[in-house]
């Protein structure tokens, strides 16, 4: 009869653990193949300038996260190889809410679109000179966190009116360990004065810990990029061909289903991004036949390529520009 109990109690215990594993919460995020939407039919052009059809397709690829991993879904997210589970901290780090980090992607995302322009103008011969200077990101820790944010406008250094980075890192170098630099700042539509201390930088000149960038407005065409429920940097590289592709007569599609991803920089340069390896599922299953890929990003979809797609490797726009232009030239792989 002891044993009979023992046992009961036994199975009901296990059938309780397995019942609570159910609901267990894992500190992982999955990363599954997001859309992937054609930027071209995105591209929207105000005024006389002309803009050209193409036969192909661009596309940008995304990648979906789900952050609410149970338990026995990480035992069939372990079993999917387009699936792939990361720590979760290395996309929410520790004190920064969901809602936090959709409006830091939303930023980003805008910041991309912009660079975009930026790049694709130039590249077309029109003049584009930044308008000013603004703070791009703060790094958390330093002297500026708390009193400087993203997105600040900066107008003067020290009583002194700024128009670019150099004069601005120039102001902030100029002091020494300890001392305060003084912003004047535009933001959310008011002026505000911040007085930041200078912190000495092992490995560099003093800093005060804010990534700056420059702006742009007014710029000569006005170009329109529609996107919804997408965010991030890693569009921009998309972003800038497609804008290339829709004002010149030269149709860099060729009649191809291209895909690809990748920060760009203001100097043409493309950037390594996350979850790579499901952007290329996604392209994959839009019947995408070559996929542009940062060239930092290679060793990361080692063995992961879908059949029937191309792997193109770039590290500029311009490596990217070479490839569409010249579809029968070799262009390196991974």
């Amino acid at each position: 009869m002891r044993r009979r109990v023992t046992a009961g109690a036994g199975v009901a215990a296990l059938m309780a653990l397995v019942f609570a594993l159910n609901f267990y919460r894992l500190p992982v995020v999955a990363l599954t193949p997001g859309p992937a939407e054609d930027v071209l039919g995105r591209i929207k052009v105000e005024g006389t300038t002309p803009v050209y059809d193409s036969k192909g397709k661009l596309y940008l690829t995304s990648v979906g996260i789900d952050d609410d991993v149970r338990f026995y879904e990480a035992l069939l997210d372990l079993a999917n190889r387009d699936v792939e589970l990361r720590p979760r901290s290395e996309l929410f780090p520790d004190g920064d809410s969901n809602e936090e980090i959709d409006r830091e992607n939303v930023a980003l995302m805008d910041q991309s679109k912009t660079v975009a322009k930026v790049v694709a103008l130039r590249e077309l011969g029109y003049p584009v000179t930044p308008s000013g200077v603004e703070v791009g990101d703060v790094v958390r820790g330093t002297p500026a966190d708390g009193r400087l944010k993203a997105g600040d406008r900066i107008l003067r250094v020290d009583g002194r009116a700024v128009a670019s980075i150099d004069q601005v890192r120039k102001a902030i170098t100029s002091h020494r360990n300890g001392e305060q630099v003084a912003f004047l700042v535009a933001r959310d539509a008011t002026r505000t004065s911040v007085a930041v201390r200078v912190a000495a930088a092992a490995d560099g000149p003093p800093r005060v810990g804010v990534e700056l960038r420059e702006r742009f407005e007014n710029l000569p065409v006005k170009v329109t990029i529609e996107t919804e429920n997408i965010g991030g940097p890693s569009a921009g590289l998309m972003f800038a061909l497609s804008i290339i592709d829709r004002l010149t007569a030269q149709d860099l599609t060729g009649g191809r289903r291209i895909a690809g991803t990748g920060e760009l920089s203001v100097d043409r340069e493309v950037l390594p991004i996350g979850g790579v390896a499901e952007k290329l599922v996604a392209a994959r299953r839009q019947g995408a036949t070559a996929f542009l890929i940062p060239a930092d990003n290679c060793p990361d979809v080692r063995g992961r390529v879908p059949a029937g797609l191309r792997l193109v490797r770039v590290a500029t726009l311009d490596d990217a520009l070479r490839f569409l232009r010249q579809p029968d030239a070799p262009a390196p792989g991974c």
